[in-house]
C-alpha cells in the first residue's frame, strides 16, 4: 500500500466537478488497460462519475470531463450518481450504481443521510457500455426499493443475471440476491443471512467490490463499520452453485492507517467498489476518507 494516494482531486476551475473528492472507484480491464470509474464530488455535494486509465495500475491518466454526468432533471438522481461497480458479461460492461434524490416535501424519508433534515432517497440504477465512449442509461432497475451496494454476478445463472444489493428495511439493512433476464422483471429476492457480526462489523456491513469469478467461488471484497464509525475491508467467498451461500469470510484485511485514509471529507474510511485479479494478485482500488483513491495488493494464492 503506497504512502500517497494514486488519484487525488485536481486543482483549477476546469475540474469543479471533482473539486471536493475523487473516491470509491469501480474497476475493469479494457483493451489491455486498467480502467477506473470513480465517484467525483463537487462543492454542492453532487456526485458524478469520472474516468481514468492506466497501463500499470498505479499511474493513471484522468479525463477532463465526467464519463457519466448526473441529470438534475431526473427525479431519481437529483443528488447524483454514486459508487459504481463494473461487471463484464460477454461484450458488455454493466455499471451498477446508486442514484440519490429526495422525496417531495411532506413525504416520509426511507433513509436518513448525513443531512438529517433532508428526506433522502436512494435507488439502484445502471448504465451499460461496450466501449466506454457511449452509454446506455437504464435509470432505476429496482423500482421502489431503497437499496445500495449493488453489483452483478460475473456470469449468468440459469440464463439470468444475479444482483446483490443491500436493502434498507424496517428491520434494518438486509443483504439480498435477486435474478432477472431483462432488468425489468425480478425474481423474489433471496435474503443472505450474515453470521453474527464481530466487533469491527458492529455498526453495519455491506458488499464492496463486484463479485469476481474464481475456481473456488465468487470472491468479493466487503466493507464493515464499527460503532466508532471506522470503516474496514474484508474478504468473502460465495458458492458458485448457490450464490446466497457464504463459504467463508475473513476479518479485516485493510483499515485506515495512513493520513489520507484517516483525514478527509469523512474520517477513517477505506471503502471499495472494485477489485481485479492481475499476476496472481488481488488489486483492490478503494476510496480513502471520501477524498482520494488508494490501491492495496494481496497475493491471490494466500486468499484462495
Amino acid at each position: 500500500m503506497p504512502e500517497v494516494p494514486i488519484i487525488v482531486p485536481r486543482d483549477g476551475d476546469k475540474y469543479w466537478w471533482e473539486k471536493n473528492g475523487v473516491f470509491n472507484p469501480g474497476v475493469t480491464e479494457y483493451k489491455g488497460n486498467i480502467l477506473l470509474l470513480y465517484r467525483a464530488y463537487d462543492d454542492f455535494r453532487i456526485s458524478r462519475l469520472g474516468m481514468a486509465h492506466s497501463e500499470d495500475g498505479v499511474k493513471f491518466t484522468q479525463y477532463d470531463h465526467p464519463a457519466i454526468d448526473t441529470d438534475p432533471d431526473d427525479a431519481d438522481e437529483r443528488l447524483g450518481i454514486e459508487d459504481p461497480r463494473i461487471t463484464k458479461i460477454d461484450d458488455t460492461y454493466y455499471i451498477i450504481h446508486t442514484v440519490s434524490s429526495y422525496h417531495r416535501v411532506g413525504e416520509k424519508p426511507e433513509v436518513r443521510g448525513v443531512m438529517d433534515y433532508l428526506p433522502w432517497r436512494i435507488r439502484v440504477a445502471m448504465h451499460t457500455t461496450k466501449d466506454f465512449h457511449s452509454y446506455n442509461h437504464w435509470d432505476v432497475i429496482l423500482p421502489n426499493i431503497p437499496a445500495k451496494n449493488a453489483s452483478l454476478l460475473p456470469e449468468k445463472i440459469n440464463d439470468q443475471f444475479g444482483l446483490y444489493y443491500r436493502e434498507f428495511t424496517d428491520e434494518g439493512e438486509t443483504l439480498k440476491l435477486a435474478y432477472t433476464k431483462d432488468f425489468k422483471s425480478w425474481s423474489e429476492a433471496l435474503v443472505i443471512p450474515w453470521p453474527k457480526p464481530q466487533v469491527w462489523q458492529g455498526f453495519k456491513f455491506g458488499t464492496g467490490s463486484q463479485p469476481i469469478s474464481t475456481s473456488k467461488g465468487f470472491l468479493m471484497v466487503y466493507h464493515a463499520v464499527d460503532n466508532n464509525q471506522v470503516y474496514r475491508l474484508g474478504l468473502i467467498m460465495f458458492d458458485r452453485q448457490d450464490p446466497t451461500k457464504i463459504l467463508w469470510y475473513t476479518g479485516p484485511i485493510l483499515e485506515p492507517e495512513t493520513t489520507y485514509e484517516k483525514e478527509g471529507y469523512v474520517q477513517n474510511v477505506v471503502y471499495t467498489c472494485g477489485a481485479i485479479i492481475r499476476d496472481n494478485e488481488l488489486w483492490i482500488y478503494y476510496g480513502a476518507a471520501d477524498k482520494v483513491i488508494g490501491r492495496a495488493v494481496l497475493s491471490l494464492s494466500g486468499i484462495i
